[in-house]
């Protein structure tokens, strides 16, 4: 029975987070892993997937051709004792086309009846989930749904984990856990947390809030994320083999999304310097 981390099949529709896991089962030579990819469209081609790659990382490729960019995007890299250039080679199109196993669900809602009746039929049992779409419905298909949450759990639980997790702890985290109908709930397999230090982004203040907060998220969030599921990768974590937890002895905390008008703010005076 396949039931360690280098099994595990990929649900993948396009954000940073995807793309972050996909490059790295490339370079773990995981090619094999099973993709699930969401979508809506009766017909897939190269050119309808790589029109979606364009759309969705408009702004990425914008942002990558800015030199300070490109020096926050390596300092992220040394930050998570990532590989040169695997922030930016994400961002390949092509990656996708690298893997001999892509399966097209049959709805972009994985909560469906079609991706219930999806789910059911395929062999896998274990999935890395790398939307932000709740999951409900599609559990009833019986199959297990991990997912990387920013946030040391259960101290961190909602939106915006790595920006509330520095603002209000100082610190950083993630935790993979096993997914269930309530919101960052469920089982934890692997977590980290670390104390946050600043990270050079040259002229930041130049950027509005909005881009510093797409960068971040193009960027900081999927490495972060990166950085756990290498580590389960490289320990070749059971999936079945969950953490012990004292829930008395847990913070257990719910955020939300960071106001607005505090965005730019938090960004100069606490992340970048």
């Amino acid at each position: 029975m396949k039931n360690t981390i280098s099994d595990i099949s990929l649900i993948f529709s396009e954000n940073p987070v995807a793309r972050a896991y996909l490059n790295l089962f490339i370079r773990e030579n995981l090619i094999s892993n099973k993709i699930i990819y969401l979508n809506n469209k009766l017909i897939f081609n190269n050119f309808f997937l790589k029109s979606i790659f364009k759309t969705t990382f408009f702004n990425t490729k914008k942002y990558l051709k800015s030199k300070n960019v490109i020096h926050l995007v390596k300092n992220i890299e040394t930050y998570f004792n990532l590989e040169e250039n695997f922030l930016i080679d994400m961002y390949n199109f092509e990656n996708i086309l690298k893997f001999k196993n892509i399966y097209f669900a049959k709805s972009n809602n994985i909560n469906s009846e079609e991706n219930i009746e999806f789910f059911k039929k395929i062999n896998e049992q274990n999935f890395l989930n790398s939307g932000s779409e709740i999951l409900k419905n599609v559990f009833f298909s019986n199959k297990n749904f991990f997912h990387i949450h920013p946030g040391y759990l259960y101290k961190v639980r909602g939106a915006d984990g790595t920006l509330n997790s520095i603002k209000h702890f100082n610190e950083i985290g993630a935790s993979c856990f096993l997914m269930d109908q309530k919101i960052d709930n469920g089982k934890i397999l692997k977590r980290f947390r670390m104390k946050f230090g600043k990270i050079h982004f040259p002229n930041n203040d130049e950027f509005s809030a909005y881009d510093l907060y797409q960068i971040w998220f193009s960027f900081f969030d999927p490495a972060l994320r990166v950085f756990l599921l290498k580590k389960m990768l490289d320990e070749n974590t059971n999936l079945y083999d969950f953490e012990k937890i004292n829930l008395k002895t847990e913070e257990d905390k719910y955020f939300s999304y960071i106001d607005k008008d505090e965005i730019k703010d938090l960004f100069c005076k606490k992340i970048f310097f």
